[in-house]
């Protein structure tokens, strides 16, 4: 199995990118359901579950395997289970280009083609960095992300730096608290330009008491200031003061986004809400061989949610795979505020346990219209947090495939 003539495709009938949670998750549920022979997992990392190897501390794994674990037991245990259950894994494989079903990987050995009959995306997220946020400044190989730190600290053993702020406030900006610690750095604060952190609030709490980190919202980044490629300090506005921080790092925390970039370049329907394709409750796009799982739909959410997505989705592709059809769907238009929504593709003459998931990138009160061909049909109060999502409610009303399906949002007017 997996020989080719020299030049043509690889034959498989799955393959999976991404060895992350999800990717590893589906692809154990799909090798339970008889799909081990003819399936393959890819990886461009050297590891499985690499990001998660990163993450020396606690909170993996209670979900999926009822016990506690750092980031690297996590990342070993899935590697343990993908193995149980004869899941074929290829390492150092990155995807370079998607023409239908053929896959085109760059290797150690050269570039490798495959055609599968169902493709499962599962490349999980990156970082949002500084140049992207067009912050002003000098250059300086100290200014890093969190991913960065953590594979400093806990893969290669290095102090890289002294004394650093972390720009952001996601439950990842906390993480980076707790590995600047681990390796003896002081941390002199968060920066967060929003007027609450996004994350929970408690975290606020114990980063000022117990961990003697402050905390500063509704405070704007304004330059990285550098001599010589060194950091010095940073330049920040809080109610229209600037002040200076000293430090000799800056550490950008968060704004994750997909790791969805080949996505945009070679399939249809790429949605710029979400920074990734559109996909049904069953995780499929509406090309009946590609789906989707994990937090390349979405920017980070926690390992445990990728995991189950990822089950989810190899139960969905083994079903796809018996029917062999093509799902009948409407799109939902997204209006207002809203920041991320899941599903994007509603299934006609389906019932559903609810229309939608949304996410907001901000603290916000106000109500959620449904509109099917311009006429409300639902309405719903929200209070929403940039960190959780907000499930829309359905009542199962019958669409077709000409109806128009909107969800609009507008915000509650402060008194």
């Amino acid at each position: 199995m997996y020989q080719n003539d020299i030049g043509e495709p690889i034959e498989i009938d799955i393959a999976i990118i991404g060895a992350g949670p999800a990717g590893i998750a589906a692809a154990i549920e799909l090798s339970k359901l008889g799909h081990d022979k003819n399936m393959l997992v890819f990886d461009r990392e050297n590891q499985v579950a690499m990001t998660s190897r990163h993450c020396d501390h606690q909170g993996f794994g209670l979900m999926e395997f009822y016990r506690p674990m750092t980031g690297l037991d996590y990342a070993m245990t899935l590697e343990r289970k993908a193995k149980e259950h004869s899941v074929a894994i290829k390492l150092k494989h990155s995807l370079t280009h998607i023409n239908g079903d053929i896959l085109t990987f760059s290797t150690i050995d050269g570039e490798i083609k495959y055609i599968a009959k169902r493709i499962l995306f599962a490349m999980g997220a990156r970082e949002t960095t500084r140049s992207s946020m067009a912050i002003s400044g000098g250059r300086s190989p100290n200014i890093i992300t969190t991913g960065a730190l953590q594979r400093f600290v806990h893969i290669h053993h290095r102090k890289p730096f002294n004394k650093a702020v972390i720009i952001g406030s996601e439950i990842v900006s906390f993480s980076a608290i707790m590995t600047a610690r681990e390796a003896g750095i002081e941390v002199t604060g968060i920066i967060e330009e929003e007027d609450k952190i996004k994350s929970f609030s408690i975290l606020s709490y114990a980063s000022k008491y117990l961990l003697k980190t402050p905390v500063h919202t509704s405070t704007k980044l304004l330059s990285i200031n550098t001599e010589d490629k060194e950091v010095k300090s940073i330049t920040i506005s809080k109610n229209n003061t600037e002040q200076t921080i000293e430090c000799d790092a800056v550490i950008f925390s968060g704004g994750f986004v997909p790791e969805s970039s080949l996505l945009q370049k070679h399939l249809h329907d790429f949605n710029l809400l979400n920074r990734s394709t559109d996909i049904t409750h069953n995780f499929q796009t509406k090309d009946k061989r590609y789906f989707l799982a994990g937090n390349v739909i979405r920017g980070a959410l926690t390992a445990f949610n990728c995991y189950f997505e990822g089950k989810k989705a190899g139960i969905a592709i083994h079903k796809s795979l018996q029917k062999n059809d093509i799902p009948i769907t409407v799109k939902i238009e997204i209006g207002g505020a809203i920041g991320w929504c899941y599903p994007t593709l509603i299934e006609c003459n389906k019932k559903q346990k609810y229309l939608c998931k949304i996410r907001f990138p901000k603290h916000t009160k106000g109500v959620l219209n449904i509109l099917l061909n311009d006429k409300e049909v639902m309405r719903q109060e929200i209070s929403a947090v940039p960190y959780l999502s907000i499930t829309v409610d359905w009542f199962n009303i019958p669409i077709k495939k000409s109806d128009r399906l909107e969800v609009t949002y507008k915000e509650e007017q402060k008194s």
